[in-house]
């Protein structure tokens, strides 16, 4: 089935995941970012060295935490941004490393409560908004993630991610145009967005619109060959009558490996 993309819903009889991100100490905006093996094991090769001599520096276990959560190594992330609030409970970003880890280990409500006590700290971060609003999609509190995501755009109408996540919101309330208005504005503002295109294929396809949508997945798949966004074109083949080319594609797609996760891509 074709996927929306940064969570799991299902709008209709459409199964949808809403497509709803490294050197001394790494920002909290950046920890999204996967780092290359090669990079990682240099940075925990270090960073076993320094907490080896001083094992009671936070920081320390907040970075190697970070590097844990960019090669998607979660349950040691979560430990060591654990020891990190143990020896430091001021050390903010280790609460929000912990909410971004906490939510794809099922741990939403744990999740919710660190990027809340991050936000209380941290009240003007537009990136810590989109991050609560996702993991209350992943929740099933809609209302919730709409404030969230509403208020992180308030802060940051630039943040292509909220717009994109705030899209995903309007289209299962079957607010059609509204989700493209905020697709649309996720790729004005970064073009390389692939979610936002599969997203607003799906938005298109639901609304009827064939052509339009053919065009949105092709633009998806040109930025990247996921096996998701190759499922949804083949539904629009099918639909558009491409019966064969439909088949095709959805062989094609259960041959490729589903790749890391991030919070800009399909969740599995």
């Amino acid at each position: 089935m074709p996927n929306l993309i940064a969570t799991r819903y299902w709008i209709g009889a459409l199964s949808l995941i809403l497509l709803a991100v490294p050197t001394p100490l790494i920002a909290a905006e950046n920890i999204d970012t996967p780092l290359f093996v090669e990079q990682a094991q240099l940075a925990l090769n270090r960073l076993n060295q320094q907490i080896k001599h001083t094992p009671k520096k936070a920081e320390l276990y907040l970075e190697r935490g970070n590097v844990y959560f960019q090669i998607r190594d979660l349950p040691k992330a979560i430990a060591d941004y654990d020891q990190a609030l143990r020896l430091n409970d001021k050390l903010d970003d280790a609460y929000f490393g912990r909410g971004m880890a906490y939510g794809p280990v099922g741990e939403l409500a744990r999740a919710i409560d660190d990027l809340s006590v991050y936000l209380k700290r941290h009240p003007n971060s537009s990136l810590a908004y989109t991050k609560r609003g996702v993991r209350y999609i992943w929740k099933g509190e809609r209302e919730n993630a709409f404030n969230d995501l509403t208020r992180a755009l308030e802060l940051d109408p630039t943040n292509a991610e909220a717009h994109d996540d705030l899209g995903v919101l309007y289209a299962q309330r079957g607010e059609l145009n509204l989700a493209m208005q905020h697709f649309t504005a996720t790729i004005q503002l970064d073009p390389s967005y692939q979610k936002a295109h599969h997203n607003m294929a799906l938005t298109l396809l639901m609304g009827g619109k064939l052509d339009h949508a053919l065009a949105a997945i092709n633009d998806a798949l040109q930025l990247q060959n996921s096996r998701g966004s190759l499922m949804l074109k083949s539904v629009i083949l099918e639909r558009m009558g491409r019966a064969d080319e439909a088949q095709w594609l959805k062989e094609e797609a259960t041959q490729i490996a589903e790749g890391n996760w991030t919070e800009r891509a399909p969740l599995r």
